[in-house]
């Protein structure tokens, strides 16, 4: 194996998407916001400086405690990662990749996304390569690190973690911990961000440990307890579950020095991140192996999600603490200590080696259920306080550019699912908050018949009731040209509610890469057998066009 083939392999694992019929590969490079700033340092003493409330416009404070010098924010170097992510993958990734990887490469994207296109036809060997080693899985979402990298040399799993950084690893300047070391305080962090795969994350941090012997300092699982805890969430209107949207394996980059981002804006503010803290003297190594024990106190409550069908068996259960998910997933290291334990389920509870299992587990049960009830009744008092005292205040509506195009994509889905099928349709802008809390304050009614919608905390633009079939068909609008970000976004809405129809519409034409794309895998599309998201165009006229795949 090479060094360019290892770093192939961790794009791949990290954001990969592998369509064998065509042997094609689609790479993806997120990058939510267009600009991203480094850090702060204070111009008196060179202590981070950060935004604070009372702090003027424009202004950061010092937090040595001593100096509290006002600094300008301007201080902080500004990357625009769009750019430097498609400038890094031509002049810097592609070179290196086609050096020993015969391809063709292409490069498209937006300010949300960047996408990395390899068509392997000219070299079936290489691709054949890649299918064995990923096989059966074809995307990110399901993918394992393949068996073959265990047996890489050290120089080649060093690419591969290089590979998995370009796709999946962020340095951000706000992600630092409280914390005070010899010299500066903050001590910064760097993360891998796994999106809806479940296995991941515990496979990357056993082989950071098993071949590189480094620590992480938390895995931050998208599980309903970890997430939403105090069920804030479930339990509140206009607010979008977050606890599902991805997990994070956050580490100190001042340990991970011999790994590098190909991504020029990624590794000038790694360096950053490992710069600051080097000069603050952090020299203890926080790591979250072995885990803590808990006690009773930091029982969380039962949390309606935990039952969801998107968690896998292993997690579909009631945790307290994020290391009991590593242990679920395969920790190596935890499954090793729980087999040396005397009492393994008790350990698997709390973190100890004790008697007194079923009477603490219990006591454990029955405060997780006295949390929630507390939580939920306070909740539904509120809203009977809502009901019975009515306000004049009206909901302030988001106002994007967006927002323009859902009118006439109301009026459109009304018409075209009337002709359709035949029967009475409702439609309406669900943009502003979740469905079943849009439900509950505007269309009541439509509750008694579409019962389900009660469990729906999902948001998508435009929401159609079918009078007869009983079903909810959606629309989800962009004014961005459309990707596998977006079309993520929506296959999540029709997961959990299985609308009979789904289209995912933009003002502005899809891209040939994009459209080549789902062509090459029209499973990219399906939600249900037989079911599949449609692409569309909202022309200046308001009509929709339909972009057949």
């Amino acid at each position: 194996m090479s060094l360019e083939e290892a770093y192939l392999f961790g794009l791949i694992a990290g954001r990969g998407h592998i369509y064998a019929d065509s042997s094609f590969i689609a790479i993806e490079f997120s990058h939510a916001n267009e600009f991203v700033e480094g850090i702060a340092h204070c111009h008196s003493c060179g202590d981070l400086a950060t935004k604070t409330s009372t702090a003027p416009e424009g202004k950061l404070v010092c937090k040595n405690a001593s100096c509290k010098a006002i600094v300008d924010a301007s201080v902080k170097k500004q990357y625009n990662q769009p750019a430097e992510t498609a400038a890094s993958l031509k002049d810097v990734i592609i070179p290196f990749l086609s050096s020993a990887i015969p391809a063709k490469y292409e490069v498209s994207g937006n300010k949300a996304m960047t996408l990395l296109l390899i068509d392997f036809s000219s070299n079936p060997n290489a691709f054949a390569r890649i299918i064995e080693a990923y096989s059966p899985e074809q995307s990110f979402d399901n993918f394992h690190i393949p068996e073959i990298v265990n047996n890489f040399s050290h120089q080649e799993k060093i690419e591969f973690i290089n590979g998995l950084l370009d796709t999946s690893g962020f340095a951000n300047a706000g992600g630092w911990l409280n914390r005070d070391g010899e010299n500066l305080h903050g001590r910064m962090r760097a993360y891998f961000q796994i999106v809806r795969n479940w296995h991941m994350p515990v496979e990357i941090d056993n082989f950071l440990r098993k071949h590189f012997k480094l620590p992480t300092h938390t895995i931050d699982w998208g599980h309903p307890n970890i997430r939403d805890g105090n069920l804030t969430e479930v339990y509140g209107d206009e607010k979008a579950a977050s606890w599902s949207r991805e997990h994070q394996i956050k580490f100190f980059p001042e340990y991970y020095g011999i790994f590098k981002f190909r991504i020029s804006s990624k590794q000038a503010l790694f360096q950053e991140l490992l710069n600051h803290n080097i000069a603050a003297g952090f020299s203890k190594s926080e790591d979250w192996f072995p885990p803590s024990q808990f006690s009773i106190r930091q029982v969380k409550a039962n949390h309606p999600g935990e039952s969801d069908p998107r968690i896998p068996l292993p997690a579909r259960r009631h945790v307290n603490a994020f290391w009991q998910l590593n242990l679920f997933m395969g920790c190596e290291y935890l499954g090793k200590l729980q087999s040396e334990c005397q009492h393994p389920e008790m350990f698997a509870l709390n973190g100890s080696d004790e008697f007194g299992y079923e009477e603490l587990k219990t006591l454990f049960e029955e405060r997780s259920k006295k949390l929630h009830d507390e939580k939920y009744e306070a909740y539904i008092d509120a809203q009977k306080r809502k009901s019975e005292n009515p306000t004049t205040t009206t909901r302030r509506r988001r106002t994007t550019p967006e927002a323009d195009t859902y009118p006439p994509l109301v009026n459109f889905f009304t018409k075209h699912l009337s002709k359709k099928y035949s029967q009475d349709v409702l439609s309406f802008d669900t943009s502003s908050g979740n469905l079943n809390a849009f439900l509950k304050n505007n269309a009541k009614d439509l509750l008694e018949t579409f019962e389900n919608c009660e469990k729906f905390r999902i948001r998508p633009d435009v929401v159609a009731f079918l009078s007869v079939e009983k079903r909810l068909a959606f629309i989800e609008s962009k004014v961005t040209p459309l990707d596998l970000s977006a079309l993520g976004q929506l296959v999540g809405y029709c997961l959990v509610a299985k609308p009979i129809e789904a289209i995912l519409v933009s003002t502005q034409p899809p891209s040939p890469s994009f459209i080549r794309i789902l062509k090459a895998n029209k499973s990219l599309l399906e939600y249900e057998v037989g079911r599949y998201i449609q692409i569309a165009t909202l022309l200046p006229n308001e009509v929709v066009e339909f972009t057949p795949i």
